[in-house]
């Protein structure tokens, strides 16, 4: 049975798609619904649907925002989505096209064109799981040699050492063992899981934090519908090399540098000065102006500001908020200091931000 979600702020929509037909009798049922695409984001981190049925128009979070980071941000290419729409216009679908939706339905839902696109998904969706007859019987066979990869011990030792064509090559070997073994995928994503895990504790026993990998949730976001064996090649390769970089710039860097960097990441909101970091470490803080310059290549002040523009195109991106808001929340009191320091960053206001990503 394959799992629904629907995104629509109409209540109407909400309550009455999942009763327009018999769902299950076409594999399919109603796992979450949410009012926007915010809320879907939300709801994604706690299961991940096979298909969303999505509304375009919508507070905070429209549908093509949603599906813009599903693309994007989660890297899922395969994510199966029906649009829907009370306009039928041209714009609408040539965005659609854009993100690689070709479902596309006018409100109110006609029964029979629904269930005629749910037969052609079910038939996409069945395509995903090839491995699926191979999962019983492979499963314990490899658990119980799985530690005898010695390619895991070589590609941590090469990621440790920031060794790119090192760490690709023991992928390589790695994942040509899987599929040797043909082993299910949901199995070589726990795998591959637990291999990052222990790669994150070595990072925070160096002073970083595992926030920084800004990858790392998509490995284990990847729901099984949409599982194939080299799409988590890809993903796991992109993020074993991002966190060798990262590993290698620790190395470079000092403790000290790295707890102020923490305690950034966690409060650039507030009024923070060097001075009084310099307090909280205690050392002097014209030596700790010195370190930080020569480990980040910045000043202490720029640092603090990048991170708050950071979170300002974040908040844009993902809420409804109007610019004041936005400008307090991430630490400028003055809303006018705000857009000068955004616009001399982003060649244009946060404004001018926002509708450029809404347009494209």
């Amino acid at each position: 049975m394959y799992k629904v979600m629907i995104v629509d702020d109409e209540p109407s929509i909400r309550t009455g798609l999942p009763k327009l037909i018999d769902w299950e009798a076409y594999d399919f049922s109603i796992s979450a619904v949410a009012r926007n695409g915010d809320d879907a984001l939300r709801q994604l981190e706690k299961e991940y649907p096979d298909l969303i049925i999505t509304d375009i128009k919508m507070p905070i979070l429209d549908g093509f925002g949603l599906i813009h980071y599903i693309r994007k941000d989660l890297n899922d290419s395969n994510m199966p989505f029906i649009i829907l729409s009370g306009y039928d216009e041209f714009e609408f679908a040539r965005r659609a096209l854009q993100y690689n939706v070709k479902s596309y339905l006018i409100k109110p839902v006609d029964e029979e064109e629904l269930i005629s696109l749910l037969e052609e998904i079910r038939k996409e969706l069945t395509k995903e799981d090839a491995y699926a007859d191979f999962y019983p019987q492979r499963v314990e066979t490899f658990n119980h040699s799985f530690l005898e990869i010695a390619e895991f011990q070589t590609l941590a030792e090469a990621m440790e050492g920031n060794r790119s064509a090192e760490i690709k090559m023991a992928i390589e070997r790695i994942f040509h063992r899987f599929e040797a073994e043909k082993l299910h995928p949901s199995i070589v994503q726990i795998h591959l899981g637990n291999f990052l895990i222990k790669i994150c504790t070595l990072i925070k026993e160096m002073g970083g934090t595992v926030e920084a990998i800004n990858s790392k949730e998509r490995l284990m976001a990847i729901h099984l519908s949409n599982l194939n064996i080299h799409r988590l090649k890809n993903i796991f390769t992109e993020i074993s090399l991002e966190c060798a970089a990262y590993i290698g710039d620790l190395k470079k860097s000092c403790r000290i540098v790295n707890q102020v960097k923490q305690y950034v990441e966690k409060y650039y909101y507030k009024n923070i000065k060097l001075k009084d970091m310099a307090e909280l470490l205690y050392i002097n803080p014209a030596y700790l102006g010195q370190l930080f310059k020569k480990e980040t290549g910045m000043l202490f002040s720029q640092y603090v500001n990048n991170k708050r523009l950071q979170n300002a195109k974040r908040l844009l991106l993902r809420t409804d908020l109007p610019i004041y808001q936005v400008a307090e929340r991430v630490g400028y009191k003055n809303v006018d200091y705000f857009i000068y320091k955004f616009k001399e960053s982003e060649n244009c206001t946060p404004l001018e931000y926002k509708n450029n990503y809404m347009k494209g």
